[in-house]
Formats: structure tokens, sequence, C-alpha cells
């Protein structure tokens, strides 16, 4: 998600997802804004819903997921140069692709060609040719992925 449009949404998804906490918990404590069991139940699982998924905007926002992507390809960038300083001088560039490879791999990435930025330049320098090897991670990069 674009960075300017968390910061404005953010303080609405906390006041919502909050408001909704405490509306369904205080109908169990018998100061009902609701008018059944079920609509305060709901209202506790999507006021649980939208913080957590603020989390999640938040996280993704700072250096976590795609942005942790980045900063790995950087990395790895300046440890296979750093490596191999005869391939940056007109040796074989081919030994630093394979360095960063190598360390993004270690690092708990696949190489992943199918983002149309990746097919534009696929190269092992492109943050966007990786997705994390884990789960979560993958799932909520791919879906950042899918905005840029």
């Amino acid at each position: 998600m674009n960075q300017d449009l968390s910061v404005f949404i953010t303080p609405f998804a906390l006041v919502i997802g909050c408001g909704l906490i405490a509306v369904g918990g205080l109908f169990f404590i018998d100061i009902k804004f609701l008018r059944s069991q079920f609509q305060a139940i709901v209202a506790l699982v999507i006021g649980g819903f939208i913080i957590a998924a603020l989390e999640v905007v938040l996280a993704g926002s700072s250096v976590s997921f795609f942005k942790a992507q980045q900063v790995q390809t950087s990395v790895c960038e300046l440890e296979g140069e750093s490596a191999h300083p005869e391939a940056r001088l007109g040796g074989d560039a081919h030994i630093i692709h394979k360095h960063i490879l190598g360390c993004m791999q270690e690092a708990g990435y696949e190489w992943s060609p199918t983002h149309r930025n990746c097919k534009d330049a696929p190269v092992a320098t492109n943050p966007y040719c990786y997705l994390p090897a884990s789960g979560f991670d993958r799932t909520i990069t791919a879906f950042q992925l899918r905005f840029e």
C-alpha cells in the first residue's frame, strides 16, 4: 500500500477497530449499544480483524515483508560485489549473479520471476524477482506486490 495512503487511513482504521471492539465488549457487561449477542460477537470479530490488518499494514510499511526483501537484495548485492571485485571490473559478471541468488536463498527467499517488474528486468538485483519462502511472509509480500 502506498505509504501516504496508509498514513491517512491508519487513524481512521484504529478508531473504527477499537470502537467496534469496545461496543462489542460493552454488550457483555450489560452496557448495550447493540441489539443482540450475535451483533456483539460480529462487532468484536470485525474490530479484531481491522486491528490485525492495521498491524500488518504498519509492519509492511516499515522494514518488513517487501521492504525487508528490498533491503536484503541490496545486502546480497553488496556482499557479492565485495566478494568478487574482479567481476565488477569486467570479469565474469555471472559469478555475482550466482552469489546474489545464493545469498537470497540463504536469507529465505526464492527466485520468482512472475512479477511484471521482474519480467522487465530479470536480474538478481531486482527485489521484484523474489518471494519469501515462509508462508505468512510470502502471502503478505505477494499481496503488497499486487499494488506495485
